[in-house]
């Protein structure tokens, strides 16, 4: 791996472990927060059909982590069946220890605070989403124009509006 990459000590994993638990799965699921967009399904399993799409995707996803980082800033890969990284999106070329989409094992790359990140099944249908409005801005702004003609626009998700209180109460 290149130097944007560094792997996680396995004594910090408990830690990481337990904010993930915090924020993002308290319970037996995975709680995605919102606003989020999701691809899955069999249109995602096309992306196995055609590497240069999966390719695409991938250079995209690091591009927005750059757009959504300070220089030095470090993000969390985690793979819960494989070793764990520190992902420095400014000093990584276009090399990932695991592919973002699903290849059989689940890629999963969230800011240290939670505030956006990328979450996969392992499944080639997925689902894969893209969660934070900072992210989700980065990506719509150079969006994988191959992997969106072969997977489709995927589901967005948005955060219920908050009813104004009544004044007359």
């Amino acid at each position: 791996m290149g130097e944007g990459w560094q792997p996680i000590p396995p004594g910090e994993e408990a830690a990481i472990r337990a904010a993930w638990a915090a924020h993002l799965q308290p319970g037996d699921e995975l709680v995605v927060p919102v606003p989020s967009r999701s691809w899955r399904g069999e249109a995602l399993a096309r992306h196995r059909e055609r590497p240069a799409v999966a390719a695409e995707f991938a250079g995209k996803l690091l591009v927005a982590f750059r757009r959504c980082t300070r220089p030095g800033e470090r993000l969390w890969v985690i793979e819960w069946q494989h070793a764990w990284y520190c992902l420095d999106p400014h000093a990584a070329a276009g090399e990932w220890p695991y592919p973002p989409l699903p290849a059989g094992d689940a890629c999963n790359v969230v800011a240290s605070d939670f505030r956006f990140g990328f979450v996969s099944g392992w499944r080639a249908t997925g689902p894969v989403t893209l969660f934070g409005a900072e992210l989700l801005a980065a990506f719509a702004d150079d969006q994988p124009t191959e992997f969106l003609q072969v997977c489709g626009l995927g589901e967005q998700r948005h955060a219920e509006p908050v009813a104004a209180p009544d004044p007359a109460t």
